[in-house]
C-alpha cells in the first residue's frame, strides 16, 4: 500500500485526460473573468499615447501583481487607493465581493485611524493621541468603515493572547475560513487579497534553522510560493506591495524606478509574479532638488512635493511592458490627476 507521503505527492501527476480537462476549465475560467477582473482605472495617456487603464490588463483570479517601491515612495498609498477603487468597481458591476486587506506594517488601530481621517479630514495623529473629542462623529465614522466590504488581517491591542503569528500560511487559513464559511456560517465571495508587505512576514520554524545571512531569502521564497497556491484556493488576484532595493540596478537618469529585479530579498519575485508596478516619488529620493529638477541626457524629470512616476515593469500572457505614466497626488481628496511625462531640456546660447 502507497504511503501517506507517495500518496500526497501523487495527486501532482496528471493524466493526459485530466490535462485536457485543466486547460479547458482554465480556459472558460479566463474568458468568464474577462469582463470581471479587477482594473487599473488610470484613464490618461503617457507621452507616447498609451492609456493605463488599456495598456495594464485587468487582473485575472489567479494572477499576482507586485507594487514595487523604495521606503516612502507610495507603495501602501497606491494600493489603498486601489482598494478604495476596486470597492466602487464591485459597487458599480453590482458584484456581490468582498476584499481581504492584510497589514504587516500597521496595527488595525492605526488603519482603522486612517479611515477615520480621509472621512473627517482630522490628521491621524489626533485620533492616535486622544485630541479628537467629537464621540457621536466618532460612532459614525465607525458605523461608515463597517460599511465597506473590505476585511482587514493585522495586529491590534485587542488581540487575544493565544492569536497566533501572521505566517503566510496562517494568513492564508483565516482567509479560507471566512471563505469557506467556517468563520461566520456563510460563504464569502473574495474579489481581492492585498498583503502588504511580503518582506516583513514573520519567519516560519523551518526557515529559522537556516543561516542567518539565508533566512529571509528563503521565506520570500517560500511565501511567493504560498502566493501561487493563495491564488489558485481563493479564486482572487493578489496585490503584493514590495519594498525595493535601496541601490536599484540599471538605473537611466533621470528616472529612479525600480526594475524587475530590484525587489529586496530575493530574485523569486522577478519570476514568479504575473505582473509588476514600479513606482517612484521624485521628491522621496531627491528631497534636496524639490522645485527643481533631475537632468538626463535628453530629458529632465520635475522634482515636485507630490508628482509619481509608475512603470509597468512586467505583464505575462504576451502583455506590453517598459511604458511609463506620470501623475500626481491631490492628498486632500485623495484623488490622482495626469501630469507632463517629463521636462525637455531646455539649451540657453549666450
Amino acid at each position: 500500500m502507497m504511503d501517506q507521503k507517495k500518496h500526497l505527492a501523487a495527486k501532482r501527476i496528471k493524466s493526459p485526460i485530466e490535462l485536457g480537462t485543466i486547460g479547458h476549465n482554465a480556459a472558460k475560467k479566463a474568458a468568464e473573468s474577462k469582463e470581471t477582473g479587477i482594473p487599473l482605472p488610470l484613464d490618461f495617456e503617457n507621452k507616447n499615447g498609451k492609456l493605463l487603464s488599456e495598456y495594464f490588463a485587468p487582473l485575472l483570479p489567479w494572477e499576482i501583481c507586485a507594487i514595487q517601491a523604495q521606503t516612502s515612495n507610495g507603495k501602501t498609498m497606491f494600493k489603498d487607493w486601489w482598494i478604495d477603487r476596486t470597492v466602487e468597481h464591485f459597487e458599480k458591476q453590482k458584484l456581490d465581493k468582498i476584499i481581504i486587506d492584510v497589514h504587516l506594517e500597521e496595527t488595525l488601530e492605526q488603519v482603522a485611524f486612517s479611515k477615520f481621517s480621509k472621512m473627517s479630514g482630522t490628521k491621524t495623529a489626533e485620533f492616535a493621541r486622544g485630541d479628537y473629542k467629537d464621540f457621536d462623529g466618532l460612532k459614525m465614522m465607525a458605523s461608515k468603515v463597517g460599511e465597506i466590504p473590505v476585511w482587514h488581517i493585522g495586529v491590534s491591542a485587542e488581540d487575544a493572547d493565544d492569536a497566533p503569528d501572521l505566517t503566510l500560511s496562517n494568513i492564508f487559513r483565516a482567509i479560507m475560513a471566512l471563505k469557506n464559511g467556517e468563520l461566520t456560517g456563510s460563504e464569502w465571495n473574495i474579489g481581492l487579497v492585498s498583503v502588504d508587505y511580503l518582506q516583513v512576514l514573520p519567519f516560519d520554524n523551518e526557515v529559522t534553522r537556516q543561516k542567518m545571512e539565508n533566512q529571509r531569502r528563503l521565506q520570500v521564497a517560500r511565501d511567493v510560493n504560498i502566493l501561487r497556491a493563495m491564488t489558485t484556493k481563493i479564486e482572487s488576484p493578489i496585490l503584493a506591495p514590495l519594498q525595493a532595493k535601496q541601490d536599484l540596478r540599471g538605473v537611466v537618469e533621470p528616472y529612479h524606478i525600480p526594475q524587475m529585479y530590484d525587489g529586496q530579498e530575493t530574485s523569486t519575485i522577478a519570476q514568479r509574479f504575473d505582473r509588476i508596478l514600479s513606482l517612484w516619488m521624485p521628491s522621496s529620493t531627491h528631497p534636496n532638488l524639490l522645485g527643481s529638477t533631475i537632468d538626463g541626457k535628453e530629458e529632465s524629470v520635475q522634482v515636485g512635493p507630490n508628482n509619481m512616476f509608475l512603470q509597468v515593469t512586467k505583464q505575462r500572457g504576451g502583455l506590453p511592458k517598459g511604458e511609463k505614466w506620470h501623475f500626481g497626488w491631490d492628498f486632500k481628496k485623495y484623488e490622482i490627476r495626469p501630469l507632463k511625462t517629463r521636462v525637455e531640456r531646455i539649451s540657453f546660447n549666450g
